[in-house]
């Protein structure tokens, strides 16, 4: 999910340990349109940059920055409707010394009414790697429709249907749903992921409120524990946790993943607005 989880800090699991491919798990019950609990406490415009650490025994430093973007569908017939998009870039000396060269672009579109997925794509290139993909979902049918175009081998596009819940999200997606809720401590938030026409099922537990420190900036924030490893989106065992605003906007502050002996710390270090 330095992306495809959590992106969201969800993205960055693909990233950064890409070898972790995710695991289909069995089809499970979920709402057919959840409500929102509350208004949207983001618009159009919003940008949020991050920085990426990696660190394993004496061993420590930047791997990658990500941004991510609120912005409004490039078609002006559907104004109202929203767009979130996620670019990662690899950089640093960690990166120089092992030739990772990565540079993968997300976006995702959302109904208005009840954030569920309509459309994604990514663009991904990661040292000879080079794809695009698309995703949409006919919410009257409950079908998904995946395209992807293999660019380094220049073949033609594989495409693959299948099932898929009429309210579902992806990796990037999720991140804002989960914004847009109430977020109670002990809460437990249901999220059918949607990816390769695949269904996985990720929760999101709702932890306790804590003061952290992010750079030399102080939040008040709530913990989310991500349960995407073990077999539900990742094979092996870790763990991901991220913090977001207390306040109304609930942002994103830190994201933080362990596994396999490292941990990989995501920081927020600008934002507009101004978070």
């Amino acid at each position: 999910m330095l992306t495809r989880l959590v992106c969201a800090p969800l993205l960055l699991l693909n990233f950064i340990a890409g070898a972790y491919l995710p695991v289909q798990t069995q089809n499970f019950a979920v709402p057919a349109s959840p409500e929102r609990s509350r208004a949207v406490p983001f618009t159009a415009g919003e940008t949020l940059v991050y920085e990426v650490t990696f660190s394993k025994l004496l061993f420590s430093g930047t791997i990658g920055s990500l941004t991510l973007t609120v912005g409004n569908p490039e078609s002006d017939r559907q104004p109202e409707k929203f767009r979130f998009r996620a670019e990662g870039t690899s950089k640093g000396f960690f990166t120089w010394l092992f030739k990772i060269n990565v540079h993968d672009k997300y976006s995702s579109q959302v109904s208005p009414n009840d954030f569920g997925l309509e459309s994604s794509s990514q663009s991904i290139q990661e040292g000879r790697i080079r794809r695009e993909q698309t995703l949409t979902i006919n919410r009257v049918m409950g079908r998904a429709t995946y395209a992807v175009r293999n660019l380094a081998q220049k073949t033609g596009d594989k495409i693959v249907e299948a099932d898929s819940p009429r309210w579902a999200q992806d990796l990037l997606s999720s991140l804002y749903y989960v914004r847009t809720l109430a977020l109670k401590e002990g809460d437990r938030i249901a999220l059918p992921l949607v990816e390769a026409a695949k269904l996985y099922n990720v929760d999101v537990v709702v932890g306790k409120k804590a003061e952290i420190v992010v750079g030399k900036t102080r939040y008040d924030a709530i913990e989310l524990d991500v349960k995407a490893f073990d077999g539900r989106y990742i094979k092996r065992s870790g763990q991901l946790l991220i913090w977001v605003t207390e306040d109304a906007a609930h942002v994103p502050v830190r994201a933080r993943i362990k596994t396999s002996g490292y941990t990989v710390n995501v920081d927020l270090v600008r934002s507009n607005p101004r978070a």
